[in-house]
């Protein structure tokens, strides 16, 4: 009877930049400030740690010679945040959903550029009778070096009939974690809350 060793399995090489460009990702964005400590500010760790995992799957072995490896991740929650309008006296629930899709950017070296993930996220939050909807698009772009960009409409909450609310849109540059330029309104980014919409 004939018998079979089974061989380790080896870490394919050409996975290692995916995994480090993902991994890259995973440290800076722990480090960026969160945009504001309520609904959105619960930080994705379950949907980061399932996008840091995807770097250890199989990948093209010519991942730096063809187009820009990528993947896309949701989630959905439904929870009651106690602490965005603590300072009002009152918690708020919210129902979220978030899209990142993410694409890595690979140099000619097949050392990675950079890492773009576009967020699409859409909240609907109520309290007091009261609801507000939250819909946001934007693109964090992390580099090697330890930089993040954010670009877009980060902030746009609508409440009842036509009225905004809050916006925040344009630029936000980030280098070892500190806020280095702002472009554009950012005022939940820069502390505004929109809890005023929901007072009783």
């Amino acid at each position: 009877m004939a018998r079979f060793i089974q061989q380790p399995r080896r870490f394919p090489m050409f996975a290692l930049p995916v995994a480090a460009a993902l991994l890259l990702l995973l440290i800076v964005r722990a480090f960026v400030p969160r945009r504001r400590p309520g609904a959105r500010g619960r930080v994705r760790s379950t949907v980061l740690a399932t996008l840091g995992m995807a770097g250890l799957m199989v990948v093209p072995a010519a991942a730096w010679a063809s187009p820009p490896y990528h993947g896309t991740f949701s989630s959905h929650e439904v929870f009651v945040d106690s602490e965005v309008c603590a300072p009002e006296g009152f918690s708020v629930d919210v129902v979220q959903d978030e899209v990142l899709a993410f694409r890595v950017f690979f140099a000619p070296s097949g050392a990675v550029a950079f890492v773009a993930v576009h967020v699409d996220y859409r909240a609907v939050i109520s309290a007091n009778g009261h609801t507000i909807v939250e819909r946001d698009t934007w693109m964090d772009t992390y580099y090697p070096d330890g930089s993040a960009r954010t670009v877009g409409n980060t902030v746009h909450i609508q409440g009842q009939g036509p009225g905004l609310v809050q916006h925040d849109a344009g630029q936000i540059v980030f280098v070892d974690g500190s806020v280095q330029a702002i472009h554009g309104p950012h005022p939940q980014f820069e502390g505004q809350s929109f809890c005023f919409a929901l007072l009783p």
